[in-house]
Formats: C-alpha cells, structure tokens, sequence
C-alpha cells in the first residue's frame, strides 16, 4: 500500500514538473495605470476625424471608453487610430436576438480634442443587425485594454463613421494611463 502511495506521488510531481518544464508558464506583473474621466460635450453630424493630443507631449493610453447618445436610426461607428491601425471604441449596431447590450470597461491629466479633416466614408448596417437610439455609457468594444503600442504616440485619432440623419453627441470619455 505505501509502494502505491509513493508511486502515485512521485507520478503527480513528475507531471507537474512536466507541465512547467514544457508549457514554460510566464509571471505577469503589475503595470500601474492612472483612469481619468473627462466631460465632454459636442455633437457629430456627419462623419469626422478627431484629434487627440496632450499637454505633455506623448499619449500614453491604454484603454479609452465613451459616454453620449445617437439620436437617428443610421449607423454610428467611432474608432480609435494611430494612423495606420484601428479599434473599434463604439457602435450602435446589435444583434436583435442578442443578450450582451452593452460591453463596458475600464476608463495624462486632460486630452485634448481637437476636429480633423471630414471623412469621406459611410459604413452599412449588416444583415440580422439593428442600430440602437439613445444612450449609452463607457463603451470601449475594442479598446478595454489596448496595446503597448499605443504608448508613446504624440497623437491618436477618434474617427466618427456616421450615417446622414443621424446625429451622435459625445458627453464624456475615460482613459486609463499606463507607465512604460
């Protein structure tokens, strides 16, 4: 019987030596980040560029969530770009039969916002989909946690893809702040 028990041991710590030696798990660490709301109020028309720059010099942002309202029942996508890439921040598009309303997430001292150039695009609504009216708050679809990438940026973009007849009002913004 203790020949059992000890082979039944020396099996367990010989799998789990196995599983780290193979899988070679990694520690995470803490990053510290600083979160910041910001009030905000304007009213976006028809599709823009917006840019977003900072006192002290380069953008550190590693999540980004918006609060406002669409009133229309046109399309509404805003997008977070560094120029070359882009993230989904909010959309009015749901699934009709869908449960998950609303994906919210975490929210420099102040950004400053400043409107672009118009952009010349309209997105359309999928089949099986509805646009939402109304509000909504700290939406961040993809951009929750955002890449490290982003950190050391002097400017970002929020790009406002709107269809005509529908009007978005941005009321607020969080962002959370990483260190390098």
């Amino acid at each position: 019987m203790d020949t059992h028990r000890l082979l039944l041991g020396a099996v367990v710590v010989g799998i789990i030596f196995a599983v780290l030696v193979i899988g070679k798990p990694s520690i995470t660490g803490f990053v510290p980040t600083e979160t910041y709301s910001q009030e905000l109020d304007f009213d976006v028309y028809e599709s823009q560029r917006f840019i977003l720059s900072s006192d002290e010099g380069v953008l550190k942002i590693s999540s980004l969530a918006l609060t406002g309202s669409v009133q229309g029942s046109g399309l509404v996508n805003v997008y977070l770009s560094d120029g070359s890439q882009k993230w989904l921040v909010y959309t009015n598009k749901k699934k009709p039969s869908s449960a998950m309303e609303h994906i919210t997430g975490m929210a420099i001292s102040e950004l400053d916002i400043e409107p672009g150039e118009k952009i010349d695009r309209i997105e359309t609504l999928p089949a099986g989909y509805k646009t939402s009216i109304g509000a909504f708050q700290n939406e961040c679809v993809e951009t929750c946690v955002l890449d490290d990438s982003l950190f050391n940026k002097p400017t970002l973009y929020l790009d406002v893809i709107i269809e005509p007849g529908t009007t978005l009002h941005i009321s607020g913004m969080r962002f959370a702040t990483g260190s390098e």
